[in-house]
């Protein structure tokens, strides 16, 4: 970001929901919508991913991050079935199950679940910001969003998109 007295609205999810300290061990009311969160910002839909030239780097990188999501997304569904209550082979197969689709929507849903809010979510690049991102409606009353507009430019750098950063006072 070439402003420093601006950032942008959307965080990273470890910056939202920050992981357990060492040695710490959470209640999994504390821990399922972290892992949830820690998912969403995995997720490849508004990244650098799509832009990847393929050189073999990219390619192994970008494999990787698809690795890091499913993993991530099964360690936060087998999460969430101790929270509800399921054990041994019925948590792992209910986690095994939802880990298997593929568009997200189950993630999303539990994450919401869970009260965390996915648009505050800002996903984490493959490689770098993308030179171009997406302005979306607020969502209506069913939770729908739409499209309004593609923006060339990284998010970073939208004014829409930012906020002033405010000023730490050092005593």
């Amino acid at each position: 970001m070439n402003n420093p007295t601006r950032r942008t609205k959307r965080r990273y999810a470890h910056e939202l929901y920050p992981s357990a300290e060492e040695y710490e061990t959470r209640p999994l009311a504390v821990e399922v919508p972290t892992l949830y969160a820690h998912a969403l910002g995995l997720e490849v839909h508004g990244t650098d991913w799509y832009d990847l030239t393929r050189t073999k780097t990219e390619l192994r990188l970008s494999g990787l991050r698809v690795l890091q999501l499913v993993n991530t997304r099964k360690i936060a569904f087998l999460a969430d079935a101790l929270l509800q209550g399921m054990t041994g082979d019925n948590a792992w197969e209910w986690a095994s199950e939802n880990s298997w689709e593929e568009s997200g929507e189950i993630v999303y849903d539990r994450a919401v679940h869970y009260g965390v809010n996915p648009d505050q979510i800002k996903p984490y690049p493959v490689l770098a910001e993308r030179q171009k991102h997406e302005h979306w409606s607020p969502r209506d009353k069913n939770g729908i969003s739409y499209l309004i507009e593609i923006v060339v430019g990284p998010e970073s750098e939208c004014e829409r998109c930012t906020e002033p950063v405010e000023a730490v006072v050092l005593e």
